[in-house]
């Protein structure tokens, strides 16, 4: 087994459910309409994932990590939040890594801190990509589209790749599930424990289906 899959899977085993207090969030705050979702739940229910709805990905295909990458759009990028951007009306989500989340039904993503406060990780999320794309062109490659008509992209803006840059700095994993492209990168971010793994979280997939709303 790859050594860097099997580190990432025994501290996957080893991470246990925190019950946290919300004190007052590092960060930004959120919507005062909509009170902070804890970051993990004791009671978090394990069902069957298919009885909810996921708007994130949702697509089923692997991406071919060797393929040579072509850019076929560009422009300037509004953020929508840590993987997910529009350029020129289209909306690209992210191939290969999975950021927390800012504004899921009304619910922003937090993270836990060594020191035990906790921060708001998916807003944090959200301005590191804005950060690191500052206004500059941004270039996409096409993908495909997932169910939900969103671009699977992997993009560069000032020939930085946006997706490894937030996944290094630990704003973002790597969704191996999908692609083990930025697969060095969330284990350079665990072994620095930079961004969430300075401290607890629950993984956005995770985090999304607690915070889902049932078909």
């Amino acid at each position: 087994m790859n050594l860097r899959l099997f580190i990432i899977m025994i501290l996957a085993l080893c991470a246990q459910p925190i019950a946290a207090q919300l004190d007052a969030p590092l960060g930004e705050p959120s919507d005062s309409s909509s009170p902070p979702s804890p970051i993990q739940s004791e009671n978090f229910p394990l069902l069957d994932p298919r009885n909810y709805k996921d708007d994130t990905l949702g697509d089923e295909r692997i991406s071919d990590d060797n393929k040579p990458l072509v850019f076929i759009i560009s422009g300037k990028a509004k953020v929508v939040d840590g993987d997910t951007i529009t350029i020129n009306r289209t909306k690209i989500r992210f191939s290969g890594i999975d950021a927390p989340e800012s504004y899921y039904y009304g619910q922003t993503q937090y993270c836990q801190r060594p020191n035990g406060k906790i921060w708001a990780c998916g807003k944090k999320a959200t301005s590191k990509l804005k950060e690191l794309i500052n206004g500059k062109t941004v270039q996409c490659t096409d993908e495909g589209e997932d169910k939900y008509g969103r671009t699977l992209s992997i993009c560069f803006a000032n020939g930085v790749d946006l997706q490894s840059e937030m996944v290094r700095s630990g704003m973002a994993v790597a969704y191996l599930r999908y692609s083990r492209r930025y697969e060095n990168e969330m284990v350079e971010a665990m072994t620095e424990r930079v961004g969430m793994w300075s401290g607890n979280f629950l993984d956005p997939e995770d985090w999304r289906r607690e915070n889902s709303v049932r078909d």
